[in-house]
């Protein structure tokens, strides 16, 4: 219940003021010790009700006045709200360099996807309003899962990436083309890509460059990631007598994620340690917020008719009261 007049509301102040003057009005006493002599009727607790009882009427009906003129109104408010959510591609990049032993997890040392895929978990469970999809790419890219709303579904999907599943080469520029086709006919009110890699451009059909200019002409924002370590890491390889721990150096070109980043309006970082990339999901989460679109219904009636018949009812009461059994007792 709401007031379209609650200003008036304050008379209700007087309530408690009526109630003092009346406990200690100066006949008080007189009244109780001439009643307690007729009879002892005051003695009798539902006479001790009945001879207050006239006051307490009046004062429930001015309380009934005072809400009256406060106009009461039954009704509901009603707020929608939609969320405004965006389109987000993750490309991973699956290349053999990916099985560099350069990161930890959980005090381990792990290979650079194994953090990639941990953290990229974490970062879906933040998304909850936001579509999102997965492309994974190396000699070639395919989209893994297309963009979708199913977190969970999209979970289990980073889950099973796996190194070399689309081969051990680089090829950034054909990750770009398959997410921008998937994100260019949307109507979504933000398209955003977040590339991760740890090498250069070294396969495909299309460039880098190419594809990077078809994302700023469809207003597609690209984010890039350099992932690992700089200068010779460890790589695990298979040889006739097992497994064997080398040495190698895996160069990234960082100019071109750069120019890829600063060309569509997105931002580059480099993430030489899990908790590097921890910070720069953190980050990527902070500036592309998901939006919420407010309104507010409000349908409210009127019910103070209904007061006006409690207080018609309850005057007729202490009326009738008055003229018989409150006559007598007083």
């Amino acid at each position: 219940m709401v007031f379209a007049n609650s200003s008036i509301l304050f008379l209700l102040l007087l309530l408690p003021v009526m109630v003092l003057l009346y406990v200690f009005r100066p006949n008080q006493n007189n009244l109780q010790i001439t009643i307690a002599n007729q009879d002892t009727k005051l003695a009798n607790f539902y006479d001790f009700i009945a001879f207050h009882l006239p006051f307490l009427l009046r004062l429930i009906l001015i309380l009934l006045i005072i809400i009256t003129l406060a106009r009461p109104q039954l009704g509901k408010s009603v707020i929608e709200s939609k969320h405004l959510g965006l389109d987000i591609f993750l490309v991973v990049d699956a290349s053999q360099s990916m099985s560099a032993l350069d990161m930890r997890w959980n005090n381990q040392a792990v290979d650079r996807l194994v953090v990639v895929k941990n953290i990229l978990e974490s970062f879906i469970k933040k998304r909850s309003k936001d579509r999102l999809g997965l492309v994974v790419f190396g000699d070639k890219a395919f989209t893994q899962c297309p963009l979708t709303l199913d977190h969970g579904a999209m979970i289990d999907m980073v889950r099973n990436l796996e190194i070399g599943m689309v081969g051990n080469a680089t090829a950034i520029g054909s990750a770009l083309a398959v997410s921008i086709k998937r994100l260019k006919d949307l109507e979504s009110k933000s398209k955003i890509i977040i590339l991760m890699t740890d090498g250069e451009n070294n396969a495909g059909d299309i460039s880098p460059e190419l594809a990077t200019e078809m994302a700023y002409e469809l207003g597609i924002k690209i984010y890039t990631i350099g992932i690992g370590q700089d200068g010779e890491v460890p790589f695990q390889i298979d040889t006739p007598v097992g497994p064997m721990m080398i040495k190698q150096e895996f160069k990234i070109d960082e100019e071109l994620l750069v120019n890829m980043a600063e060309k569509t309006g997105g931002l580059y970082y480099r993430a030489r340690s899990s908790a590097d990339l921890e910070k720069i999901y953190s980050s990527i989460d902070k500036l592309e917020k998901t939006e919420m679109e407010v309104k507010e219904y409000n349908s409210f009636d009127d019910i103070f008719e209904k007061f006006l018949w409690i207080i018609l009812g309850i005057f007729l009461v202490e009326l009738i009261l008055a003229n018989t059994v409150l006559f007598r007792i007083n």
